[in-house]
């Protein structure tokens, strides 16, 4: 029995190291998939919390800019889940990486720390599921 078990066992290392990088590797896209998803039902939460119709023009841009993350947010999800081309794919996540980007310097531009916590409790679940994209994005 052990040397039946020494002849079979190379082979069946190696059976379970391809099972184990085929299960990483299958994993992976689902994984930045949820992330875009996640990324998309916060930014469009976000989004509709911010809303501003007024004359203000700094809260009108936030405003505006949490709409441009949202709508890029969306792209990418769909993007994913068509399983697009890498390079498509790519294009909108540098979208909402500059829409992120944007719309963080606005928030931290206009003090909103000091006026609405519940608008940076929402804006802090675009921030992890952004990091979460942004992280799966790193790993392709």
């Amino acid at each position: 029995m052990n040397t039946h078990l020494k002849r079979h066992l190379l082979p069946l290392s190696g059976c379970a190291v391809a099972c184990l990088l085929v299960a990483c590797a299958t994993n992976r896209p689902q994984s930045l998939r949820e992330s875009a998803f996640r990324l998309d039902d916060a930014s469009s939460h976000f989004s509709s919390q911010i809303q501003y119709q007024g004359d203000d023009s700094r809260r009108g841009r936030v405003s505006s800019d949490a709409v441009t993350l949202a709508q890029a947010a969306h792209d990418l999800e769909h993007a994913l889940d068509r399983r697009d081309s890498r390079d498509n794919v790519d294009a909108d996540y540098q979208r909402v990486r500059q829409g992120y980007e944007q719309l963080h310097t606005q928030l931290a531009d206009q003090g909103y720390a000091e006026q609405d916590r519940q608008v940076l409790a929402d804006f802090d679940r675009v921030t992890a599921a952004y990091r979460d994209v942004e992280t799966g994005m790193s790993r392709r």
